[in-house]
């Protein structure tokens, strides 16, 4: 035996044998389970002994939705998150633009005007004394909302006259029918103008993600990205750099590359390989863009944007499935989700595709009507869902879609009542990568301050298992590593979470607090406190 860990609680996650006190690991893998007695009696003089009282194992925690090395680009980014006005925003712009050369693309992210004094949308006119000599291209917290100067716009070209761009849409002055500087599912429009990275960009960028997810416990992510960063982290796994690992999402629109290249489903090794398709259905909560059977609440005019037709959402699965893969669909308001479950079914039925033969994901389900839950199990869909969403969305979601229609959304107890499989995720860098904050927020249905007071919608709260169960089981099996991942049996890769103090025994508002005490991927340690 290479590894001994004693005297501590640990959470298997197989139901076969939920706890024990101590574990053994040789070859990469779990080995022994058992009491200290019991696994010391397997050790021998060269066996290292992990002796932890007090802490929580659980299996290695996988983060089921993230942009990866998108999160490991923004550490590097002007940073706008958590600020509560507009003053604030613009006083970190200009520190920022100091330090860039003129002509540069200065890219920012995090801003949310829910969270301003001003409550008010910003425009240009906000950023243009800020950078006269560089474009500034400023996410919103969402992703799916961008706030650029005059510049950026003068540089792509976006007047008066140009068209909305398919599934987006380009805010404009009432008055005169110029652009404001707010641009909606439309980043798309700008990247042709924008430096290009590099393999290498995309490398460091990865490196510095698996620095921070590895020292939240995170042994593995489900990454939503495309062909070029599979390619950088291909490279690092090749050079034995990618310690983490890492399921990548690709685009329908690759799938012909893929092919040509020999990249199928499976494809890759133990530390990266591929298998779905990420698709979009619709916008998001913030923006106002997220699609509805029933218009926003503070917004009667708006239903959302559907940012791909029913027919080409359709389409675009027809040709995941052509393929050989699976689709993970972007989907947060209810109409969007109905519109899933319509293309799936069809594009299942066109290509005579059985029951139980792909394991399909919706992202993130924020908002769901109750009729489709039936028609969602009847598929053997997974909800992949973010609970640290609901901690910064709840009072959002009041505001735009009411409190009534809110008793069906970030749903998470109605969808694992109907048979719905939930999976959880970040969705970093769009919110923290922690996995603690998940977890809090799925417990408690609060934010880490108590807000609101006794739960949002608490019937909806989940067990503690049940959230770890969301970072485990459940994503080792959407990407098809059941057998070798996701729970803490014998003859499966010793992928291992241990917490500093035991979270069965600590009230849920002090976890955000606790740290990891180590990270362990393959029996080695990739992270210790």
């Amino acid at each position: 035996m290479d590894t001994a860990i004693l005297s501590s609680k640990i959470f298997t996650g197989d139901p076969k044998t939920p706890w024990a006190q101590a574990l053994g690991i040789k070859g990469g893998q779990i080995t022994a389970l058992g009491s200290d007695q019991e696994i010391k009696a397997l050790c021998s003089a060269k066996t290292e002994i992990l002796d932890l009282p007090g802490r929580l194992v659980v299996p290695g925690l996988v983060d089921g939705h993230l942009h990866y090395c998108s999160f490991g680009q923004t550490l590097n980014l002007v940073s706008l998150k958590n600020l509560t006005s507009l003053d604030q925003c613009r006083q970190r712009i200009r520190t920022a633009v100091g330090s860039y050369p003129p002509g540069e693309w200065i890219v920012g992210r995090g801003w949310d005007n829910h969270k301003w004094r001003e409550d008010r949308q910003p425009t240009r006119k906000d950023l243009d004394d800020l950078s006269p000599t560089n474009p500034l291209m400023l996410f919103r917290a969402d992703g799916h909302t961008v706030w650029v100067n005059s510049l950026a716009l003068e540089k792509a070209g976006i007047t008066k006259a140009s068209p909305d761009p398919p599934g987006g849409k380009i805010e404009r002055d009432p008055a005169t029918g110029e652009p404001t500087g707010i641009l909606r599912e439309a980043i798309g429009v700008f990247r042709k103008f924008m430096p290009r990275n590099s393999r290498e960009d995309f490398k460091t960028a990865a490196l510095d993600a698996q620095q921070e997810a590895l020292k939240v416990g995170l042994t593995g992510v489900h990454s939503c990205e495309m062909l070029p960063q599979f390619e950088a982290l291909d490279d690092l796994d090749k050079e034995g750099k990618l310690k983490i690992r890492v399921y990548q999402l690709l685009r329908p629109q690759e799938a012909d590359t893929l092919s040509a290249r020999a990249i199928r489903p499976g494809s890759g090794s133990g530390r990266l390989w591929v298998g779905h398709m990420k698709l979009f259905a619709d916008g998001s909560l913030g923006s106002g863009t997220a699609l509805l059977h029933e218009p926003y609440w503070d917004d009667p005019a708006n239903q959302g944007l559907a940012v791909l037709p029913l027919e080409t959402l359709r389409d675009q699965v027809r040709a995941t499935y052509a393929w050989g893969g699976e689709v993970a669909i972007h989907a947060i308001g209810d109409r969007a989700v109905s519109n899933c479950l319509a293309a799936i079914a069809e594009a299942r039925k066109t290509e005579g595709i059985g029951p139980g033969q792909k394991r399909d994901r919706l992202e993130h389900v924020q908002l769901h009507r109750s009729p489709d839950l039936a028609f969602f199990q009847s598929l053997g869909l997974t909800a992949s869902v973010q609970p640290i969403f609901m901690a910064t969305d709840w009072s959002q979601a009041e505001k735009k879609w009411g409190h009534p229609r809110c008793r069906q959304a970030y749903a998470w107890k109605t969808l694992r009542k109907a048979g719905i499989p939930l999976q959880f995720g970040s969705d970093a860098p769009f919110d923290h990568i922690n996995p603690l904050l998940g977890l809090q927020a799925a417990v408690t249905r609060q934010t880490p301050e108590g807000e609101p007071a006794g739960g949002w919608f608490p019937e909806e709260r989940l067990s503690l298992e049940e959230g770890i169960e969301g970072f485990t089981r459940v994503p080792a099996w959407t990407s098809h590593r059941e057998t070798s991942l996701g729970s803490i049996t014998p003859g499966k890769r010793a992928d291992i979470t241990v917490f500093e103090k035991n979270l069965f025994e600590i009230p849920p508002e002090y976890w955000p607090s606790l740290e990891v005490e180590l990270t362990m991927i393959d029996g080695e340690i990739v992270y210790q406190k």
